[in-house]
Formats: structure tokens, C-alpha cells, sequence
């Protein structure tokens, strides 16, 4: 894990030019100062995507989306904060401090294994372009180059030793290869290739860096797939396959979870660019909360035969974990999606997609095959335990929807299934009310810094969803300078989504290296002493843009004294227009003196 502080998120400003990045997603017409493109975050046909190189920062017009580059990565790459600063700080070669757990040594030795498999996976793929073998056989599999040449599959010799003859005679160690489980130790002692005669598929991460291989055997040579062990930089649990080709490619309106990388391949042949699979494992948690933050709809599209749907049933429990209501698409006769596409076509599949039913019907369809609904016994049983599925659906509309639709199917009373329903949910409910915060009265805060301000609206924002979408609709989120309080407030929606308490919350932000254990005692003793009132969080907020503007005013004036003399007029002409802007803005924000604020002895009643 790494650390990101203030100077972190400076540098990765300073390094990374805003239009630059922005244009290696999108085209950017310059238009006056600014530049002007088609909003990636929603559909246009007129460009309000406005992208300020002066000021770092991009505003859309049409959704209202703006941000800093942080906050594009996070959104177009569908990162968290802290993943969203390491991909820019390996983008622009920002160097990041790892925790004490991790020395400079490992980091130096993971950029190595790195190197090694990119070495390996160019190694293949020329041992491709000179196989008519494994061309013929991906031909029969009907993929077309460009599909080819985007999951860049190339193709392990039916030899004993040519990747280790060829990354031993580029200096690569024996033990490196041996750690990265490219080659193996025979019974007799010799190291050879652990992938021979296999057609193959690198797993690359979202850096696009190579962190495995997926091996394909011709034939019926056994085993069929053969896949990178876990290593120093690879770990099956933690990622998923095609995640490069997603935040390159889709639009990421929805996510298909299928079983395995040629599923995936089959389906982006096909032109279905959307598809996920794990690696060699049953979804784990991790690889959920990834797919979560990568669309909005979630499918999973396993195999039909026993294995398939008990192995749904497992992903079903996974992503209800993780928040996520996954819809299953059901493809019959035991086929995959490689093989129903081949038999019925892209239309057909396309069809399922749209015909997918909910996880709540699936697992009550599971859960039928296991009684005799003929027997009054074995449907009152049936009818019990479907209730308890029924039951965990926290919204009352929507599970109101679907006991009316399992009363209807099967003739059962719906108020007798509501009944039981409300049984069973009466000692969650009591379990589930939160404790309020308590409230003290006549305390005095005096706002002495820029932090400090940020701190006490990072307190509010996490008291109430209403305050927080207050806040985020009058505050642009760069105005968070300090790198803690930043990274709080990007991952307060989870706080409310998954209706957690506020110390468990920041508590796993605390784990996770976001915040030191300092600063969650400085905040839940903030949120111990405050009481809302509007006209205190108002004065947060024109602090903290107050201090934002402030410190672009500075960069401003030192930017002017250094175009002094230049012979280009036109950017010190642009610099003196910024800087008119910010003085007028600084005036109606202007207030004498520091701000001393008494907290009122009011209840709680937040704005509409």
C-alpha cells in the first residue's frame, strides 16, 4: 500500500497535463483558452465538455460533471481514489512511499516480475505470427485479427526450454522465472517451460501491465486450461480478466459475468465488449466490489449445466455482499456463451441479455426443483423458504412487486406471505436502527486553517446523506486540498449505500492506508460536538473555496512574473483575465477577520 499525502496529489497536478490526459480518451477541439469535446459521461450531441488547461480542471455543461484529473480517472476508469492517484502517479512517473510493510527493495523486485512477463508475452506472441498451428486453430475458433491482436494472443513452442533459453539469455534469473511460474523444476532437477504447445492469453490489470498467463492445450491434451499460480504480482481473487479492454472500450452501461477468458473473447469477437470472467477461481468478494464500480447493471452469464447454476448461486451470494442485485441470463442445452453465439448468434444472445431474470427469481426457481409442489406439505415448505428470500429485499415497493408475483404463480394468500415476511424481519428491523448522533450544545470552534475547515465539512457531509449531497452539489471536490479529508469524502457514498456506522466506516478507510487513526478520533470527536445548522455549513463551504481561490490567486501571480518580457503576449493576457475573474469572485466571497462559529441548540432539520 502506498502513501498518499498532500505532495502526492500536487505533483501528480503539476505532472499531468489536463488536456493531454483528457484527449487520450476523447477529441478536444481548442475553443478560445479552453477546449471543447462530446461529454464522455452522458450523450450529447452538441460538445459541453469544457476542459480549462489553465486551471487544471473540466466542467460539463449538460450532466454538470466536473473535476480535477483525480476525479476523471476515477470516474472514466470507474476507480476509487487511492487506485485512481496510483494510476496517474504510474502514468507520469510520480514516485509513491509504501507503507512500512513494503520497502523499496519489493517495489523494485514487483517492477522487475512485471518486466519479465511483458518479455514473455512479446516472446509469444512471436512464436504466433510464425505458427501455422495455433493460427489455424484460433481461425477455426472463428476470431478475427483485430480480436487477436487486442487480447494479444500468442502461442507457448512444444518445446522444453525456449522461454527459459530466451529470458535466461536476456539475464532474467532462474528463481524470478521460477517465482512467476513461467518455468518449473523436472523430477530430474532441470528447469523447463511450465506452458508448452498451448495457445496463449496474457491477463493484463487495468496499468495494462502483464500479471499472468491463461493457457489453452490443442486437442484433448489435458488439462484443457492451465493458468498462472499466484505470484508476487498476480492474485486471482483480486482481479478479473478483460479489465483493460473495459476501461478502454465500453461504455459501461452493463457487465456480463461469464465463466472463463475464451467466453469473454468469444463474446468481444462477436462485438460484445462488456465481459468479465475470474481467473481460475469462484468470485471472491474482491472481484465483486471490482465489477461493481465498473456499470450500473450487473448480468452473470454462466454454463447451463450443474456446475454452471450452482456456480451462479455461489456469485449470487458474492455480489449481495458487495450491494449488487445481479440479473442471470439463461442460456438452455448446457451451452456457454462461445457456443450458444456459434449456434444461435449475436441477436439471440443479445435477446437473453434483455430477457434475464432477477437473482430473486432465479434462486426461488433453484429452490423449486428441491420440492413437490403437488404435495400441500411440500408447497407450504417451498412457500416458507422462498419468504426468506423474499425477505431480504430491503426495498418495500420492490418486494412488494414480488410477493404479489409468487402469490399470483403459485396461489398462495399474499397476505399470509406478508405476514410471515414481517416475522421474519422484526428482530433485523430493531437490530438494524442506528444510534443517533448525540448532540451538544454551546460549543465554540474557532477555523484557524485550511484543513481545519475541510475536516469540519468532511464531519457534516458524513452526519446525513441530505448534508452530504448538499455539500457535493455547492463544492467542486478538488477543493479538498488536504489528501485525507479527499479521500474520505469520494468514499462517503458507500458509507450510505451500505448503511454503515460512521466509525465502522472510516474504521476500513483507516485499514486500508486512507487515514491515520489520528485523524478518524479528530473526526468522530467533530461530529460528537457539532449540531447541523445550514448557516455554519454555508460558511464552510465559502471558507473552503475562499482558501481554493486564495491559492490559485498565488499560482497566479507567480505564473505573471515569470511571463514578464516574454515575447507571447497571449499567455500572460490569459493569466491577467484568470486573475480579474478570481479578484471578483474573492470579493463576494469576502469576510473580515477568522470565523468564529457557535453551535445553535436546535434539532435537526435539514433543507429540502
Amino acid at each position: 500500500m502506498y502513501v498518499i499525502n498532500d505532495n502526492v496529489l500536487d505533483e501528480i497536478r503539476d505532472r499531468a497535463d489536463i488536456v493531454d490526459l483528457i484527449g487520450e480518451y476523447m477529441d478536444l477541439k481548442r475553443s478560445g483558452s479552453n477546449y471543447m469535446g462530446l461529454c464522455p459521461f452522458h450523450s450529447e450531441k452538441t460538445p459541453s465538455f469544457s476542459v480549462s488547461p489553465s486551471k487544471s480542471i473540466f466542467k460539463c455543461f449538460g450532466c454538470g460533471v466536473g473535476g480535477d484529473v483525480i476525479t476523471f480517472v476515477m470516474k472514466r476508469e470507474n476507480l476509487s481514489f487511492p487506485e485512481a492517484v496510483e494510476f496517474l502517479a504510474d502514468k507520469y512517473n510520480v514516485r509513491l512511499e509504501v507503507y512500512k510493510d513494503e520497502n523499496k527493495e519489493a517495489r523494485e523486485k514487483r517492477n522487475r516480475l512485471y518486466e519479465i512477463n511483458r518479455e514473455a508475452g512479446l516472446h509469444f506472441l512471436k512464436n504466433y505470427q510464425a505458427s501455422q498451428k495455433a493460427q489455424l486453430y484460433l481461425k477455426n475458433r472463428m476470431l478475427s485479427d483485430k480480436t487477436i491482436r487486442s487480447y494479444g494472443i500468442g502461442y507457448s513452442k512444444d518445446s522444453w526450454t525456449d522461454l527459459y533459453d530466451h529470458l535466461t539469455k536476456m539475464g532474467y534469473r532462474e528463481e524470478e522465472l521460477l517465482e512467476l511460474n513461467l518455468i518449473s523444476k523436472s523430477k530430474n532437477g532441470n528447469y523447463i517451460d511450465r506452458f508448452r504447445d498451448r495457445v496463449m492469453f496474457p491477463i493484463i490489470n487495468r496499468n495494462n501491465r502483464i500479471i499472468g498467463f491463461g493457457a489453452r492445450a490443442f486437442g484433448d491434451a489435458k488439462p484443457k486450461y492451465l493458468n498462472s499460480r499466484e505470484t508476487p504480482i498476480f492474485h486471482k481473487g483480486s482481479n478479473v480478466f478483460n479489465i483493460n479492454i473495459i476501461s478502454r472500450e465500453s461504455t459501461r452501461e452493463r457487465i456480463i459475468l461469464v465463466e472463463g477468458y475464451m467466453d469473454v473473447i468469444s463474446l468481444y469477437n462477436s462485438g460484445i465488449n462488456y465481459s468479465v470472467a475470474s481467473l481460475g477461481t469462484s468470485l471472491t468478494i474482491d472481484q465483486a466490489n471490482i465489477i461493481k464500480r465498473m456499470a450500473k447493471d450487473i448480468y452473470i452469464c454462466y454454463d447451463s449445466d450443474n456446475a454452471g447454476i450452482n456456480a451462479t448461486s455461489r456469485a449470487i451470494d458474492i455480489f449481495l455482499q458487495a450491494s449488487v442485485k445481479p440479473k442471470i441470463i439463461e442460456l438452455e442445452g448446457g451451452l456457454d456463451p462461445d457456443d450458444f453465439i456459434k449456434k444461435y448468434g449475436l441477436e439471440a444472445f443479445e435477446k437473453k441479455i434483455k430477457s434475464a431474470i432477477s437473482y430473486i427469481e432465479f434462486k426461488i426457481k433453484k429452490l423449486k426443483e428441491n420440492f413437490n409442489l403437488e404435495d400441500s406439505e411440500g408447497l407450504s415448505n417451498f412457500t416458507i423458504e422462498s419468504a426468506k428470500i423474499l425477505s431480504s429485499i430491503k426495498n418495500p415497493i420492490e418486494r412488494d412487486i414480488f410477493v404479489k408475483d409468487f402469490s399470483t404463480n403459485y396461489n398462495i394468500s399474499y397476505t399470509a406471505i406478508e405476514n410471515y415476511i414481517n416475522y421474519l424481519n422484526r428482530n433485523k428491523l430493531k437490530e438494524a436502527k442506528r444510534e443517533k448522533v448525540k448532540v451538544k450544545k454551546n460549543i465554540n470552534v474557532v477555523k484557524s486553517n485550511k484543513t481545519r475547515a475541510q475536516e469540519e465539512l468532511l464531519a457534516y457531509s458524513l452526519l446525513d446523506n441530505d448534508i452530504y449531497k448538499y455539500i457535493k452539489n455547492k463544492i467542486e471536490v478538488f477543493y479538498f486540498t488536504n489528501a485525507m479529508t479527499r479521500a474520505v469524502f469520494e468514499e462517503i457514498p458507500r458509507l450510505f449505500e451500505e448503511e454503515m456506522e460512521i466509525r465502522d466506516f472510516l474504521s476500513i478507510l483507516e485499514s486500508n492506508k486512507l487515514v491515520t487513526k489520528e485523524f478518524v478520533e479528530n473526526i468522530m470527536s467533530l461530529i460528537s460536538d457539532i449540531h447541523v445548522d445550514d448557516k455554519i455549513v454555508d460558511e464552510l463551504i465559502k471558507t473552503i473555496e475562499r482558501n481554493y481561490i486564495q491559492d490559485r490567486k498565488h499560482k497566479i501571480l507567480e505564473n505573471i512574473e515569470k511571463l514578464q518580457g516574454e515575447e507571447n503576449k497571449n499567455l500572460l493576457l490569459e493569466s491577467l483575465k484568470e486573475l480579474q475573474e478570481i479578484n471578483l469572485k474573492l470579493n463576494e466571497l469576502k469576510e473580515e477577520g477568522n470565523y468564529e462559529w457557535k453551535y445553535k441548540k436546535q434539532r435537526i432539520n435539514w433543507r429540502d
